[in-house]
C-alpha cells in the first residue's frame, strides 16, 4: 500500500465520523428547538392562533354525523351559562338579524348549583343584588308569594327549593315568555349535550365536535364561544393556558402540558376543590318518610370503588344543632351542605376535571355516597328522608384560564377598571378534599374586571366562570353563584355587541358594554 492509499484509508473513516457528528448535532438542535417551541408562552395573538391550528388540523380526521351552524356557542348549563343566554336574549332586540345560539353541556339536566341543591343563597348583601341574579331572586320570591310562603331569612338571604329554582331559571333563559317584546323570537336556541371531543378557534375554522351518549357526533360551526363551565372544558380544548388548584404552574392540554394527578409528591396542589352532592332532605314524623334504601337510584351493592361515607360517629349529638337543621327551607326541607358531605377524594375531583368521559361514572359514585349518608342519618333520625337527589354535583371549580393579566384578591377588592360583575361573601372560602373547608370570618365585596374573562390569544372566546384570577381571588365571592350568574350575563351581552359590530370580543368598547349592562339592570358601583 502506498503512502497516499494509507492516508486515504485513514481520512475516509474520519470524514464519516465527522459527518455523523454533524448530523447528530443537527438532530439534537432541532429537537431542542421543538421542545422550546412547545413550551414557549404565546407572546401575541398571532403566535397563539398558530398554536391552536396544528392540533385542530389533526382532529379534522374525525368523522361527524351532522352539522349545525350557529352564531354563539355557550358551553355549560351552569348559572353562568344560563346568564349568558339571558344576556344574549336581552341584547338581541338591538341586532339587525336574529341569532342562533347553541347551549351545550355534559348532561340534559341544568348544571347550575341553584338547581342542584344549593338552596341558601351565597350572598352577604342580597338586597344589593342586580342584573340577572336579581331577576332570579325576584322570580323565586314571586313563586312563593303566589303560594303564601315567606322565602327570606331574617338577614334577607333567600331560601328556596331546587324545583322552584329550576322553574324560574328555565323561564328566564330558555324561553321568550319573560323577554321584552323587542327581543322575543330573536334568539333561536339549539340545545345539545354530550362529551366535547375537539374544538378549534382558528381564523375561518371555529367549531367544536360533540358526542352524545349514543356515539352520534355533531359538528357545530360558530362565530363566538362562551365557556361557562367551572372545568373550562372548551377553553382547554381550544388551547388556552390555565392553572389548577393551588399549583403555581401553567398548563396547556393541546400542547401536552397537562397537570399531574394530586399526590404527596406535589403536595396535592393540583387538586381542585371538593365535589359535593347537595341533597335536599325532607323532615317529617317517624314512619312518614320513605326509607332511603328504597330510593330509585339506590344500588346494592354500590358501584366500586365505593367512596367513604364520611358521617361522624357522634351524628346523634351533632346533627340536631347542625347548619342543615338551622337553615329551614320552604316546605320544612333542608339543604344537606355540611363539611362532611364534601367528598374527601382528591383523585376523584381531579379525574372529574381531566377525564370528562368518566363523569357519568363518577356521578353515580357520588350519588351512592350521598344516599348512604342519608341512610345513616335516617338510622339516627327516622323522620329524615331524601326529598331530592341531585343529578349533577356542585362543581366549585378551581381551574383558572389565563388572560393577559392574572388578578389577585387585592386587585378585585378595590375599584377595578371595567367591572362586569359584583359579589359579596366571605373573603376566602375553599373546600379542600384533604384538609376540609377553609373559610374566613371576614366578608368582602369584590368586582370582576372585564379583562379577567378574556383568555390570552383567543379573541373570539369568553370565559365566564374560570376567570383569569389567582386562587385567593377565585375563592372569594367571585366563585359564588350571584357573581357567576352576572358574569355570564355580561359575557352574553358582550358577544351580542361583538356580533352587531362583526368584531372580536376583544374589540368591543367597554362603554358600549356598560350601557347594555345598565339597560339590563346591572349596577356595578358600590
Amino acid at each position: 500500500m502506498t503512502s497516499e492509499e494509507a492516508s486515504t484509508s485513514v481520512l475516509v473513516p474520519l470524514l464519516l465520523i465527522l459527518l455523523a457528528c454533524i448530523l447528530l448535532w443537527l438532530g439534537l438542535a432541532r429537537g431542542a428547538e421543538r421542545e422550546k417551541t412547545a413550551w414557549a408562552e404565546p407572546v401575541n395573538t398571532a403566535t397563539s392562533a398558530i398554536a391552536t391550528v396544528a392540533p385542530a388540523t389533526i382532529a379534522e380526521s374525525e368523522q361527524w354525523d351532522g352539522v349545525e351552524r350557529v352564531d354563539v356557542v355557550v358551553w355549560g348549563s351552569t348559572s353562568s351559562g344560563l346568564g349568558a343566554l339571558r344576556g344574549l336574549r336581552l341584547a338581541a332586540g338591538n341586532l339587525e338579524v336574529p341569532l342562533r345560539v347553541a347551549l351545550l353541556s355534559n348532561t340534559a339536566a341544568l348544571e347550575s348549583p341553584l338547581v342542584q341543591g344549593l338552596c341558601l343563597e351565597d350572598e352577604y348583601r342580597p338586597g344589593a343584588a342586580t342584573g340577572f341574579y336579581r331577576e332570579f331572586r325576584l322570580g323565586v320570591m314571586a313563586c312563593y308569594q303566589a303560594r303564601g310562603v315567606w322565602p327570606l331569612k331574617r338577614n334577607g338571604r333567600l331560601v328556596y327549593e331546587p324545583e322552584v329554582a329550576e322553574k324560574v331559571l328555565t323561564a328566564l333563559t330558555l324561553g321568550d315568555e319573560v323577554i321584552p317584546e323587542a327581543g322575543r323570537g330573536r334568539v333561536e336556541l339549539v340545545r345539545l349535550w354530550g362529551v366535547l371531543c375537539s374544538a378549534s378557534d382558528a381564523e375561518g375554522d371555529r367549531h367544536l365536535i360533540l358526542e352524545d351518549e349514543t356515539g352520534h357526533r355533531q359538528r357545530l360551526e360558530t362565530r363566538y364561544f362562551i365557556d361557562a363551565s367551572p372545568e373550562a372544558d372548551l377553553a382547554r380544548a381550544l388551547g388556552c393556558d390555565y392553572t389548577i388548584g393551588r399549583s403555581p404552574l401553567h398548563y396547556n392540554d393541546v400542547w401536552g402540558r397537562r397537570p399531574e394527578a394530586p399526590a404527596h409528591t406535589n403536595l396535592y396542589t393540583t387538586s381542585p376543590q371538593s365535589l359535593t352532592l347537595l341533597l335536599t332532605l325532607s323532615m317529617g314524623a317517624e314512619g312518614t318518610v320513605p326509607a332511603v334504601n328504597e330510593h330509585e337510584c339506590w344500588l346494592d351493592p354500590p358501584p366500586q370503588p365505593a367512596l367513604p361515607i364520611g358521617v361522624p360517629e357522634n351524628i346523634t349529638a351533632t346533627f340536631p344543632g347542625s347548619w342543615s337543621i338551622r337553615h329551614v327551607l320552604p316546605g320544612n326541607k333542608r339543604e344537606l351542605n355540611e363539611a362532611w358531605s364534601d367528598c374527601p377524594d382528591a383523585a376523584l375531583a381531579f379525574s372529574w376535571y381531566m377525564e370528562p368521559e368518566r363523569r357519568p361514572i363518577l356521578l353515580s359514585l357520588l350519588q351512592q355516597r350521598a344516599l348512604r349518608q342519608a341512610a345513616r342519618l335516617q338510622e339516627a333520625f327516622p323522620g329524615v328522608g331524601v326529598a331530592r337527589l341531585p343529578d349533577w354535583p356542585y362543581v366549585r371549580g378551581e381551574i383558572m384560564v389565563l388572560g393577559e393579566r392574572v388578578f389577585s384578591l387585592e386587585d378585585v377588592e378595590r375599584e377595578v377598571e371595567e367591572p362586569i360583575a359584583c359579589g359579596s361573601y366571605a373573603v376566602f372560602d375553599r373546600h379542600d378534599p384533604r384538609s376540609g373547608t377553609q373559610q374566613s370570618e371576614w366578608g368582602a365585596t369584590v368586582l370582576l374586571p372585564l379583562e379577567a374573562v378574556k383568555p390570552r390569544g383567543h379573541p373570539y372566546l369568553l370565559v365566564s366562570t374560570a376567570y383569569s384570577v389567582d386562587c385567593k381571588a377565585y375563592n372569594s365571592a367571585l366563585r359564588m353563584e350571584p357573581a357567576r350568574a352576572n358574569a355570564g350575563a355580561a359575557c352574553g351581552a358582550l358577544a351580542a355587541l361583538a356580533l352587531a359590530g362583526d368584531v372580536s370580543c376583544a374589540d368591543v368598547d367597554y362603554a358600549a358594554l356598560l350601557a347594555e349592562l345598565e339597560a339590563q339592570g346591572h349596577a356595578l358601583g358600590e
